[in-house]
């Protein structure tokens, strides 16, 4: 009784032991079906087998083996990729470290038409700049910095709690209150005054339209009189009975009055040449 007992403690043993790597290797991936290739890389931190290879963030399989090249001191990864993958001639893969303290591999595809063969090493291999890189190299300045910022928060909290401050705060929020006051009153009085300035304008343009329109009035009127005078003038001297219209149409009065201005003439050609016969001038004393 008790080796039966042994016996079936020690089968469920190795059946547990199986198990375990059976279910460990499915955790891994390592059960289906891949494609190997291989990456070389001189520094592997935070890479674990099982870690994911991705292609523009896409999970297209994961680091099945490391294995230490004491030759190069370097590490050859072992990448296990779908099987219906095909990689072009020129696929590089970079170590890509992440926030949550792991790393990934990262596939670039090259442009050629030819494609690797299970089992080829891909370029590249070297490790990306983490997000995490360079803080020790930046902590010295950093903690110089400090001593900065604590004076500066320290001014900072003697400015807050100054007293002036506070009065010029209040005051400011007073500024504040009576300038919200005055464009509400503002806001308030504005379409009457809107509406005063319209009737304002109305009445401008009303009195410009009488003045515009009484001007040209008085324009017509004066000439409306101008063509009346000069028309009675016209009426008067084409009118032949009358003194003007007689003094231009009348040919008799034309005739005398060259006559007339024909004999003034030759008086005044005699009296040029015979003076003495119309003026007699006698000394006193002769």
């Amino acid at each position: 009784m008790k080796k039966a007992d042994e016996l079936k403690i020690g089968i469920w043993t190795i059946v547990s032991i199986v198990a375990l790597v059976f279910g460990i290797k499915f955790l891994k991936g390592q059960l289906h079906t891949s494609t190997v290739y291989y990456m070389v890389s001189p520094n592997v931190e935070r890479v674990a087998e099982s870690s994911h290879v991705k292609i523009n963030g896409y999970n297209v399989g994961f680091v099945g083996s490391m294995h230490y090249n004491y030759d190069d001191n370097s590490v050859v990864l072992g990448l296990y990729l779908d099987p219906s993958l095909r990689l072009p001639r020129g696929t590089s893969a970079i170590i890509q470290p992440d926030l949550l303290g792991t790393s990934n591999i990262y596939l670039t595809l090259g442009q050629s038409t030819e494609t690797l063969a299970p089992g080829d090493t891909l370029l590249g291999g070297g490790m990306a700049a983490g997000l995490t890189d360079g803080i020790a190299e930046a902590m010295p300045a950093v903690m110089a910095l400090l001593p900065k910022v604590d004076s500066l928060l320290t001014g900072l909290n003697v400015l807050v709690h100054e007293s002036r401050l506070q009065e010029s705060l209040l005051a400011v929020n007073g500024l504040t209150h009576k300038l919200d006051r005055t464009l509400s009153e503002l806001n308030r009085q504005l379409p009457s005054i809107l509406n005063n300035v319209d009737n304002a304008s109305a009445n401008l343009d009303t009195l410009s339209a009488e003045l515009r329109q009484a001007q040209v009035q008085q324009l017509i009127d004066q000439a409306n009189a101008t063509l009346d005078s000069v028309s009675l003038l016209v009426a008067a001297l084409n009118d032949t009975q009358g003194t003007a219209g007689k003094l231009i149409n009348s040919d008799q009065l034309h005739s005398q009055l060259e006559g007339t201005l024909a004999d003034i003439d030759s008086l005044v050609a005699d009296i040029k040449a015979h003076p003495k016969r119309y003026i007699n001038i006698k000394l006193f004393g002769k």
